[in-house]
């Protein structure tokens, strides 16, 4: 009868049952109310501003806490509700800055600045999968991530503190010489980020290679494609950047200016201070750490050859970018503009948490196969390495390592700082007293770009073998079989962006200020969209950006309504009101379609589908202007696209289709009222998506799921907001 007893039923699948309602709908459909949303956010500003002679300082210090409470009681009676947006933060941030006027022609400015957060997120998990009979070790408080493809996923977030911060200082001197200004000047950055964060420690299951033929089956019988564990993410990183610059802005003739300059970023690597760093190096055996299997090398203190101590990577000194500008008055109202320079951008210090997710600090494990949702580390045929190995305790050097070992993210020992090369050209026009009109085109190339631990390329993928390929062989098949996953953060992504932007702004006159612009814009680059498709082939990512746009409208403005000549409580309620507007329309984003199965047999799972549509993409897209009910159900058309061939990556593009555009409006009214001399009060009332229009997300877009094709959420709605001030 096409049935499956309920007896194969997998335990922890029908414990996991019991907090599902059924289906509402037609065709298997359940819709459900998600979580509540509770959030509280307290803040608090103070400023300082004082002058004395030729001394003047001024300051401010902001605090914030952001409470957002998860809703763990709606997940009790529906797991499908189970709320992933639990968070608590608090943010302080000092700023201070004194400047100094020596003479006429020689100025001292000096601003440090301090920033701290600390806390971070909050699970919002009922249970944790040992409550339901899966063999393995879980922190406290519980957690769940859990997806079945093209049918439901759960995912409750983590137990996160993360606590970084960094301050600054930065000093510019200026000097008048005739027709030139000089600047000289540098800044110091000290970031900082001590991490305690359970990410993946309560394990992560996948049910998405249709192992019986449809994910929800799998699910149903314990059969997972797909199991992660590691032992969390703590880390203790500093670091500190230096710059330093020199800009001369000369008075040419009166018709033209010139700013030309040279800024110097020397990047010395970051330094994890408990030595919780990691290399890859074929072949090489580790000293710090004797058992560690052959290629896994170490940082710190005590380093092993060939593993920089720091960070992992080497210094770049190099790093110089010259700058240069013009403005060109060509008569009396009109002006060409233009410039170009050389930026360098030091990484972000989350990029580094790969390293602390590695063994034998916070080890990572991620098999793929067909997986026992009950014991997947005996199905895999591998002692159960947690709750021993759990961080954040740091092991001597006989530490023990548990194989496959995966590495969640290594960068290459001659990584390089990300770099940009800009120029824009700007022609303006004034019209009549209060009229601006702009043309301009803007362009860069990125070079030397690194996509870090979030999307990276990896370095251990399974070999395919004609025939002989399987799910279950996957590990047996990898370059080294003693590894697992293994994420590298190369620095040799490349991007470029070109664009065209047309301004019309009205100055502020007569309570009255518009500024209207369009810009037109292709951005291409090679990263993949998860991560390095062809782990040996790059090429293949070549194409049209994840965050490119097309086409953008802009349109803003302030009203300030005339005052009337009234009296009394009438001139109070008349006089003072302001309106503001800003309203955004964009083209979509670009997207790509999935396979949805590995059948390049990579242990990558980022294959794409082959389209079978002939020679025209025409026939997956549908048109845009059916109606919302039409959108959601069938955003492009799915029949053109096919799982990719065996042994390929899929022959479809990068991000070859293109998703829903966006429209909105935002409106405020504002009401100024005088009390005092001193003393006023000020009402807001904020219209947030004003016309409530539906702006919709990207769909589902894995031809392995049965709702291909269909979109599942949107932007916010109309949101209204109402403040009120006292101003003295």
């Amino acid at each position: 009868g096409n049935q499956i007893p309920t007896t194969m039923f997998s335990a922890p699948s029908q414990y996991f049952l019991k907090y599902m309602p059924l289906p509402n709908g037609p065709g298997r459909q359940l819709t459900f109310p998600g979580p509540s949303l509770v959030q509280n956010d307290d803040q608090w500003l103070a400023k300082i501003d004082w002058v004395h002679g030729k001394n003047q300082l001024s300051g401010s210090y902001f605090w914030t806490r952001f409470n957002e409470p998860p809703d763990v009681t709606t997940s009790k009676t529906d797991i499908l509700a189970a709320d992933g947006s639990g968070n608590q933060v608090k943010v302080r941030d000092l700023s201070l800055n004194h400047t100094y006027s020596a003479s006429p022609r020689l100025l001292f400015n000096t601003w440090f600045g301090w920033d701290s957060q600390t806390g971070g997120s909050i699970s919002g998990a009922p249970f944790g999968f040992p409550d339901a009979g899966v063999q393995i070790a879980a922190p406290t408080p519980p957690e769940l991530s859990l997806s079945a493809g093209g049918f439901f996923s759960i995912n409750t977030n983590h137990l996160g503190d993360f606590d970084r911060g960094d301050w600054t200082i930065h000093e510019d001197v200026t000097m008048q010489r005739g027709s030139n200004e000089l600047h000289l000047g540098g800044d110091l950055v000290r970031p900082r980020n001590h991490l305690v964060n359970t990410f993946t420690m309560a394990g992560e299951f996948t049910f998405g290679n249709q192992l019986s033929g449809n994910n929800l089956t799998d699910f149903m019988l314990g059969h997972a494609s797909e199991f992660l564990q590691g032992g969390g993410e703590f880390k203790d990183l500093t670091g500190t950047l230096y710059s330093f610059y020199v800009q001369d802005n000369w008075k040419a003739t009166r018709k033209l200016t010139i700013n030309a300059g040279l800024r110097w970023d020397p990047y010395w690597p970051y330094t994890e201070e408990k030595g919780r760093v990691v290399c890859y190096h074929p072949g090489a055996q580790s000293q710090r750490f004797p058992n560690a299997p052959l290629s896994a090398i170490y940082g710190g203190s005590n380093h092993d050859p060939g593993c920089p101590a720091a960070s992992g990577t080497f210094s770049n000194l190099s790093n110089f970018g010259p700058r240069i500008g013009f403005a060109y008055k060509l008569d009396e109202k009109t002006v060409v503009r233009g410039g170009g320079g050389f930026y360098y951008t030091p990484p972000p210090i989350n990029n580094f948490n790969g390293f602390v997710d590695t063994a034998p600090f916070g080890p990572r494990f991620d098999f793929k196969g067909d997986l026992s949702f009950v014991d997947p580390y005996g199905s895999f045929g591998i002692q159960n390495p947690f709750p021993q190995e759990y961080g954040p305790a740091l092991p001597g050097p006989n530490a023990a390592f548990t194989l496959p070992m995966s590495i969640y993210g290594v960068f290459p020992v001659d990584w390089h700082v990300p770099e940009l090369a800009t120029w824009n050209l700007t022609v303006e026009r004034q019209l009549g007293s209060n009229w601006v009109a702009r043309g301009a085109y803007l362009g860069n190339r990125g070079s030397h770009l690194s996509s870090g631990i979030f999307s990276f390329q990896e370095l251990n993928p399974a070999i395919y073998m004609q025939g002989l390929s399987t799910e279950e062989n996957t590990q047996s098949r990898r370059i080294n079989p003693n590894f697992g996953s293994i994420g590298n953060a190369p620095s040799g992504n490349n991007s470029h962006y070109d664009a065209m932007q047309l301004n019309l702004e009205k100055r502020y006159s007569r309570g009255v200020s518009v500024l209207a612009n369009y810009t037109w814009a292709k951005m291409t680059d090679d990263y993949g969209v998860y991560g390095q498709t062809n782990p040996f082939n790059r090429a293949i990512d070549r194409g049209i950006s994840s965050d490119d746009v097309t086409h953008l409208i802009h349109f803003s403005g302030v009203w300030q309504v005339p005052n009337r000549g009234t009296t009394g409580l009438t001139r109070g309620f008349m006089n003072g009101w302001e309106l503001t507007s800003l309203a955004t329309w964009h083209s979509g984003f670009a997207f790509q379609v999935f396979s949805g199965v590995d059948n390049s047999f990579s242990g990558v799972n980022l294959d794409r589908a082959d389209f079978i549509g002939g020679t025209s993409l025409s026939q997956a897209k549908l048109d845009a202007g059916r109606s919302h009910g039409q959108l959601i159900q069938e955003y492009f058309n799915p029949a053109v696209f096919a799982q990719n061939a065996v042994g390929t990556f899929g022959n479809s593009g990068k991000n070859i289709l293109r998703g829903p555009g966006s429209f909105n409006t935002d409106f405020g009214v504002i009401k100024n009222t005088k009390i005092k001399e001193r003393l006023s009060l000020q009402f807001r009332a904020e219209f947030f998506n004003l016309f409530n229009n539906v702006n919709f997300s990207q769909p589902d877009n894995s031809i392995a799921d049965s709702t291909v094709g269909q979109i599942f959420s949107a932007a916010s709605p109309r949101i209204l907001q109402f403040a009120l001030k006292l101003l003295y």
